[in-house]
């Protein structure tokens, strides 16, 4: 999982495996992408582009 600060230099890197990941997306009200091991936080949708 990547936890990113305002700064480059404090950015905080644990891999997940593909499991670890999926079991995490079930019960995450927020989704994310999985990128060779790294979760990035996807931005939020509107209804328009849902549409």
């Amino acid at each position: 999982m990547v936890f990113a600060q305002t700064s480059p230099c404090d950015v905080i890197t644990t891999r997940l495996t593909l499991d670890e990941y999926r079991a995490m997306e079930e019960t995450n009200p927020e989704r994310h992408e999985y990128r060779n091991g790294e979760i990035i936080t996807m931005s939020g949708g509107s209804e328009s582009h849902s549409a």
